[in-house]
């Protein structure tokens, strides 16, 4: 979970830096996995004013861009985008800048001209996976000023990994809440504004036959609403928060789902029928999931219903017919409380895990049920407009986890903990909502409604050790010499594996054969004394000393060659040099020789491609290529950077064939490389029992623009076919006869497995609509 800081700040008045706070997380019993700083990731990319765009002459698709940022002299730029043009303001990455993908700018020269800086996209600042060009600014952006400042990018965010005992703390009110508590600050809790209600508008009928599973359930029809976008800021907090801004109403509900700790779902009041029920399934009744899936329910599952069919699997998804969409204008909000078992239990049933599943499992606020009703109920109005009509209310959150007590000993918790209880600590579990009374050695502690976790003594002494510290609780056991077994780097062993023959070159090349790949920035190292003019810099790409190697090999009638190495590179820097950690591969001439079978084939880009992405899933990762045309020394169309996560590890593409020719090579020569030290840690692999029913292979025919992505469209794919779907690759390219002009034809196969059940017709043709919906939308790709 994500939480911005500035959330945290609208709620108590935090002047601690985020490491200090970050601090205070984990000593609090709440785990910090990282501390992201956006506005500091980009500090050096300013605000630039594009003044001048001529083409490059030596290339077609890169432009001459003259920039002010507020300096006496505009900056010269090579730029590849094309979405901009003289008078635009963008961001400009200054040199010296560091960037969130781990791009260090640097002064060089691109096919010839003079590059100073580099203009930004989303994805170059951190802000978003993709982008079609340039980040375009207002043109009231003022030159020169840090696009991180003027973005309004989030100072801190936390990405926390919250216990599933502490459901009240899946928000930003409850961690602020145990922040402000800790550190005596004022907690300014929520104060929704009221609401005017319209009596025209109807209150919705509800009824629940389910009270175990659904103890308050409440509902309000709000009429009139003209659904937009949410406003920008709500949009950049939700993907500051890990979120995707989906329409406005939807917003609004998960902005105050992650901000106050309460699910919400709004159905579009026009698609129900009826009466609002809520009761158990039963068995074989259908749904129709908001993401695609069509589920047969089991008897007992908690359901939202009107008279004709489930609008919501309860606390975890509501259906795709009653969901909101562009052309809705009224609308009724739900706000409950469901019974955290129940959630539990059909969440695993279905494998559907959703935002709202994980905190109706963990137990949420009852209080804040009508809270967040209210809330957002006045955000939609104030954002979009319309009426709203009387909730209706059924059950009482307040008797849920009332006049909970905890009677106990204090000798009891202190030979627990093994620490004195000081009287201060009972200030501080106030301060958290709890009530406690001391009488000699008898403890009484009445525990808040939003803190279900808490109801032996065991789960005191775990309290008062989040306010005393764990690192206060005196160890046992005594320390023991222990040695961490050595780590064995397997990088180069894998590559092996994956076909190619390992090399070891020499970290000293000539001058020359450094500025094939890299520009001259001044960084070079150069050795005092040198062997020879061709061992006079540190390398700073292992790419030049494989081509020697291939040079060598090809001289002596080896038909192709498949090479590895990894080894260091060198660069000057502030503290004298900096060493990288890099695995670099080439391939070149034939990768199958001649058969009785087939006849020879020579290698091909997406050779490489393949041994880099599978070298990569060895890891648990997975790469992608993005295409990148200003990589030195790598020919334009067939040279790409590698994104892993957000980071921006290495190049690969094929070497420039004037380059290649001064190798005496004529054979396409592909290379590609990548900084071991960059690499996040991958996930690790878990077993997987062979399925046992068989799988269900469809193709499907698109038409799609011929500029669009295929990694795109097969993510999309993967996103669209649901759980079901374990494998989808494009098998076919046509663009001939029959094809209009500016598109091409490809087929997508996709398989569909289930590890429990035999597939019918039906879970087939529902996969295949929903991807075929997800090409129309996304790419506007017309089935064939």
């Amino acid at each position: 979970m994500k939480i911005p800081f500035s959330w945290l700040k609208t709620y108590v008045p935090l002047t601690a830096t985020p490491a200090q706070i970050a601090d205070d997380l984990v000593r609090l019993g709440h785990e910090v996995e990282a501390v992201e700083l956006p506005r500091a990731a980009v500090k050096g990319v300013r605000v630039g004013l594009i003044t001048s765009k001529v083409p490059h002459p030596d290339a077609d698709k890169l432009s001459l861009l003259k920039v002010e940022i507020g300096e006496a002299e505009a900056l010269d730029i090579v730029c590849g985008a094309s979405n901009m043009g003289e008078g635009d303001k963008v961001p400009v990455a200054t040199i010296g800048t560091s960037l969130p993908g781990g791009l260090v700018i640097k002064k060089g020269k691109i096919r010839g001209e003079v590059s100073c800086g580099m203009c930004c996209s989303e994805v170059e600042l951190g802000l978003a996976d993709e982008s079609a060009g340039l980040l375009i600014l207002p043109a009231d952006a003022p030159v020169g000023a840090e696009v991180g400042e003027y973005l309004a990018l989030e100072e801190a965010v936390f990405d926390l990994s919250i216990t599933p005992n502490r459901g009240d703390c899946m928000n930003a009110r409850g961690i602020a809440r145990d922040l402000a508590a800790d550190a005596g600050l004022p907690f300014t809790d929520v104060t929704p504004a009221a609401v005017a209600i319209d009596a025209a508008v109807a209150t919705p009928s509800v009824t629940v036959t389910a009270a175990q599973d659904c103890p308050v359930y409440m509902a309000r029809a709000i009429n009139g609403i003209s659904l937009a976008d949410s406003p920008e800021w709500m949009q950049a907090a939700l993907i500051m928060a890990g979120m995707r801004p989906v329409n406005g109403v939807v917003d609004v509900l998960n902005y105050v789902m992650l901000t106050m700790g309460q699910p919400m779902h709004a159905f579009d009041a026009d698609k129900l029928s009826g009466d609002i029920a809520i009761r158990a399934a039963a068995s074989g009744e259908a749904f129709a999931a908001l993401d695609g899936r069509e589920l047969k329910l089991h008897a007992g599952d908690l359901v939202v219903c009107d008279d004709t069919s489930v609008i919501a699997l309860a606390g975890i998804m509501g259906s795709e017919p009653s969901g909101v969409s562009d052309v809705t204008t009224n609308i009724v909000l739900e706000s409950a409380f469901f019974r955290p078992a129940r959630v539990s239990e059909t969440r695993r049933t279905y494998a559907m895990v959703s935002e709202a599943s994980m905190r109706f499992e963990r137990g949420v606020d009852p209080l804040m049920v009508a809270t967040a009703m209210g809330q957002a109920t006045a955000m939609i109005i104030d954002l979009f407009g319309g009426s709203a009509g009387e909730i209706a209310v059924c059950g009482d959150a307040t008797a849920i986890n009332a006049d909970r007590t905890v009677l106990c000993s204090l000798s009891r918790l202190e030979s627990r903990l093994g620490v004195e209880i000081p009287q201060a600590t009972d200030e501080v579990l106030a301060r958290m909502g709890f009530t406690l009374s001391r009488q000699g050695d008898a403890l009484e502690v009445t525990v808040p409604s939003f803190r279900h976790d808490v109801s032996i003594p065991e789960d005191l002494s775990e309290e008062y050790a989040r306010v005393i510290g764990f690192d206060a609780i005196p160890t046992l056991l005594p320390p023991l010499a222990t040695t961490a077994p050595a780590k064995t780097d397997r990088s180069i062993h894998d590559a092996v594996a994956g076909g190619f023959l390992q090399v070891v070159t020499y970290a000293f090349i000539s001058a020359e054969e450094q500025r094939l790949f890299v520009a001259d920035d001044g960084l070079d190292i150069a050795l005092a004394n040198p062997i020879s003019d061709a061992m006079s810099v540190m390398r700073r790409s292992v790419w030049p000393g494989l081509l020697n190697t291939a040079k060598r090999n090809l001289n002596r009638q080896q038909p192709g060659v498949a090479l590895a190495e990894q080894g260091r590179t060198y660069v000057r820097s502030d503290r004298g040099h900096d060493e990288e950690n890099v695995l670099a591969w080439l391939m070149t001439g034939e990768v199958e020789s001649d058969q009785w079978y087939g006849h020879a084939r020579a290698a091909d880009f997406f050779d490489l491609k393949g041994a880099v992405d599978g070298w990569l899933a060895l890891r648990g990762l997975s790469g992608r290529f993005i295409a990148d045309d200003s990589i030195l020394g790598l020919q334009a169309g067939q040279s790409a950077k590698i994104m892993v996560g957000r980071v921006e590890a290495g190049r690969i593409g094929r070497v420039d064939a004037d380059l290649a020719d001064q190798f005496d090579i004529d054979a396409p020569v592909f290379v590609a490389e990548i900084n071991l030290d960059l690499l996040p840690t991958g996930k690790q692999a878990k077993f997987v029992p062979l399925a046992e029913f068989p799988g269900v292979e469809r193709d499907l025919v698109f038409l799609f623009d011929r500029g669009a992505a295929s990694d795109a469209i097969l993510n999309a794919i993967r996103s669209a076919g649901g759980k079901l779907l374990t494998e989808a690759r494009i098998f076919d390219l046509y663009d001939g006869k029959g094809v209009p002009e500016g598109k091409v034809s490809l087929g997508i196969r996709f398989t569909l497995q289930d590890g429990k059940r035999t597939l019918t017709q039906a879970d087939s043709d529902a996969a295949s609509s929903a991807i075929i919906a997800a090409m129309d939308k996304r790419f506007g790709a017309a089935l064939r």
